[in-house]
């Protein structure tokens, strides 16, 4: 990642959280869409697409199940420690299996459903559609039904906001492994996060508010 003074870098976390952003089904997997001032999320904020202003038809959901290995759910962690909330809410967001999803955004809905996100967020994340095709990168995993591995560095930088008694933000580096059930292996790809995390009060659990992906 592109160095820069602490404080910035730390500005620049914030800046782009309260934006939001959402995962966006683009050739890259899972390729962020560049943090720019936009609020509509594409890409892993709130699941949601920029708006077109060509309409486009709404492409179907993925099914309902399990993807290979499962995904963590929130009694999984310490519901008081934000880094493990984060951590954990990433993986079940980046965990794709292509036997089960349409698109990257289902994989959103279902960390949604097992309880990582705030009513907001993950309200946003089960309304989001795909309006495109996943691209290139999720057609060659689908021929190989293919699944993903999720593995995430902490990347927080000096400068990084303090926690508040109801407010966090957590930054990681994220390698998402795509691997086929025909024995292939895709090319690891990566992304750097930027997790915001919040709760109704200091005894109330942690849950993700929103994310960022550069």
């Amino acid at each position: 990642m592109t160095q820069r003074p602490p404080a910035a870098a730390a500005v620049l976390a914030v800046a782009v959280l309260l934006t939001g952003c959402s995962l966006a089904d683009d050739d890259q997997a899972p390729e962020p869409e560049p943090t720019t001032a936009s609020p509509a999320p594409s890409g892993a904020g709130p699941y949601e697409e920029p708006a077109d202003p060509t309409p486009a038809q709404t492409l179907p959901k993925g099914e309902d199940g399990t993807p290979h290995g499962g995904i963590p759910h929130p009694d999984d962690v310490d519901e008081h420690d934000a880094s493990a909330v984060s951590e954990g809410a990433l993986t079940a967001m980046f965990t794709y299996d292509t036997t089960i999803d349409a698109s990257r955004n289902d994989a959103g809905r279902r960390a949604a459903e097992a309880g990582w996100c705030t009513e907001e967020y993950a309200r946003q994340l089960r309304a989001a559609a795909a309006r495109s095709a996943p691209g290139a990168d999720w057609a060659t995993w689908a021929e190989h039904r293919a699944y993903t591995t999720v593995k995430l560095t902490a990347a927080d930088e000096a400068g990084r906001p303090a926690d508040t008694p109801t407010t966090a933000y957590r930054q990681w580096n994220i390698t998402v492994t795509p691997h086929g059930r025909n024995d292939w292996k895709g090319q690891p790809q990566h992304s750097t996060v930027f997790a915001e995390l919040q709760r109704a009060d200091p005894d109330a659990p942690w849950r993700l508010a929103a994310i960022s992906i550069q």
